[in-house]
Parts: C-alpha cells; sequence; structure tokens
C-alpha cells in the first residue's frame, strides 16, 4: 500500500510516499502482473487527501503563537534576579520561537512578527490581505499574551518586569534603540527568507531562525530589548498602561517615548532584508542575476 502524505514544512509543503506493508504481500514478494489470478491480488494504491487550510486556521495559528511567544518572553523576565537577564531572555525568546515555528510552520508559516510578515509580503510571498489579516491576528495574540502574563504575576512582580515590556536600557536615546531594532530585524527577517521561504527543504529553518534571534538579543538586548517584533512589544505596553500605577508607570525609562522604534525600526529594517534579498539572493527572480 503506498500513502502520499502532504508534510508541511515552514512556507511550503512537502509530499512523500511512504510504503507501508500490512497484511498485503510486499512489494519484493509479489507476483508478477502476468501471474496475477484476480483482481484482489493487486495491492490497492490509496491517496490520503489533506484539506488545505484557511485563512481562519492561519490566522489562529498565528494569534495562539504569538500569545505564547508574549507570554514566555514576558514571563522569563520574572527570574532574572536569579540569572543573567539578556542571556537569560535571548535564550527563552529563540527556544521559544524554534518550537513555535517548527509547531506552527505547516500551518501558517509561523511568522510570529508583523515585520517578518511585512517582508514576505514585500518579495510576493503572501498576499497583501493575508498579510494584513495576520498582522492584526499576532497584534491580537500580543495582548491576550500580555493579558495572561498580568493574571499569572502577582503585582509586586508585574511591576519588577515593568509588565513584560521591551525597553531601551536606561542611557541610551532613541537613536540607539532605533539603529538596534533595524539592524537585528534585518539580521531575522534575511535568516527567515533565505532559511525558509526561499526553500522548503531546509529542515533546519525553525532551529536556524531560533538562533538567529538568541544571537541578534546578546547582541542588543541591554540597547533595546532587542525586540525586532512589534507584536511582542506592542501588547507589554498596552496592558501595562492598564494594570501598573500611575506612579509605577511614570518610572519606567521612556515607556512610551522611545516606545515608537519597536514599529519603525523593525518595518525599516524588513524592507531592507526584503530588497537586498530580491536584489541578490532570490531563487525564482533576482534584479541582478
Amino acid at each position: 500500500m503506498v500513502i502520499k502524505v502532504n508534510s508541511g514544512g515552514l512556507y511550503g509543503a512537502d509530499v512523500f510516499e511512504l510504503k507501508t506493508f500490512g497484511k498485503y504481500r510486499g512489494e519484493m514478494n509479489r507476483k508478477p502482473d502476468f501471474e496475477q489470478k484476480n483482481s484482489s491480488d493487486i495491492v490497492p494504491k490509496m491517496v490520503e487527501d489533506e484539506k488545505d487550510y484557511t485563512i481562519y486556521s492561519k490566522c489562529a495559528a498565528e494569534f495562539i503563537a504569538v500569545l505564547l511567544f508574549v507570554y514566555i518572553g514576558s514571563m522569563q523576565a520574572a527570574g532574572v534576579f536569579l540569572h543573567d537577564g539578556v542571556l537569560h531572555a535571548a535564550f527563552a525568546h529563540g527556544v521559544a520561537i524554534f518550537v513555535l515555528a517548527a509547531t506552527f510552520g505547516g500551518v501558517s508559516g509561523a511568522h510570529i512578527n508583523p515585520a517578518v510578515t511585512f517582508g514576505i509580503a514585500l518579495v510576493g510571498r503572501i498576499s497583501p490581505i493575508h498579510a494584513v489579516c495576520y498582522v492584526v491576528s499576532q497584534l491580537l495574540g500580543s495582548v491576550f499574551g500580555a493579558l495572561l502574563v498580568r493574571i499569572s504575576l502577582p503585582y509586586k512582580m508585574y511591576n519588577v518586569i515593568s509588565a513584560g515590556a521591551t525597553l531601551c536600557g536606561k542611557g541610551y536615546n532613541w537613536q540607539e534603540g532605533l539603529t538596534a531594532e533595524i539592524v537585528t530585524t534585518y539580521i531575522l527577517v534575511q535568516t527567515v527568507l533565505l532559511c525558509a521561504v526561499d526553500t522548503d527543504k531546509n529542515r533546519l529553518a525553525p532551529l536556524a531562525i531560533g538562533f538567529s534571534l538568541i544571537i541578534e538579543i546578546l547582541a542588543a538586548g541591554a540597547i533595546s530589548g532587542a525586540s525586532m517584533n512589534p507584536a511582542r512589544s506592542f501588547g507589554p505596553n498596552i496592558m501595562g498602561q492598564v494594570f501598573l500605577k500611575p506612579e509605577h508607570l511614570d518610572a519606567q525609562y521612556m515607556y512610551w517615548n522611545y516606545h515608537w522604534i519597536y514599529y519603525i525600526g523593525p518595518i525599516i529594517g524588513a524592507f531592507i532584508a526584503a530588497g537586498v534579498y530580491r536584489m541578490f539572493f532570490a531563487r525564482d527572480y533576482r534584479v541582478l542575476a
């Protein structure tokens, strides 16, 4: 019996054949066709038809993935007094994105980031309408993930972690934070485009994306928080505004003043990555062959 299995990967699907030997005779021992006496000896071929994922399923995957990513990324800071803050954050976010990309890659492509969706839309691998639906789902997931953080922590600890918000390090100005967000997002989106979007044969794509997140947070975590992801920053800031007391909110370093860099920076970084990809590296069409 031959079963065709549709195995979804990041941004694509692969079809392979799985040969099984059950109650039927194996192919090695099967009689030649001219010796078979009746049709009951012929091994039937079965094809399992898989239903394609709709935009509703894809948006649900993005919603859940971002919800979990924001929850994990925020909650890891609750143990920062026991660990090196940046190192702890880097591995928590990197491993989380690896697991979530491997889990939801076959459903929605596991963008988990509006900047990644923007970059993929720029290179023509997702329709603008679907991209908008993805971004809305990601932002909603961010809000609900941040809400779960508040439910999971007592107020004192919630205040200690600044509601899970990504903030610039004290002493750094917006120019330095913006530059860090642009560069780190460029690296992230470039990794996604070359490892996952450009080919469906790279089985290590989720691992590469996860490790790229680790090195980027190690590099820029102390400067801007290394968000690289508008959805990672959106929900925690909204929930912090709702739940933090005014005096505690005012004590946060540039809580809203520099918040805009977590949108402008990733958009610019994704735009540059998409341009470089189309210019030099795309398999299907390159401006400079």
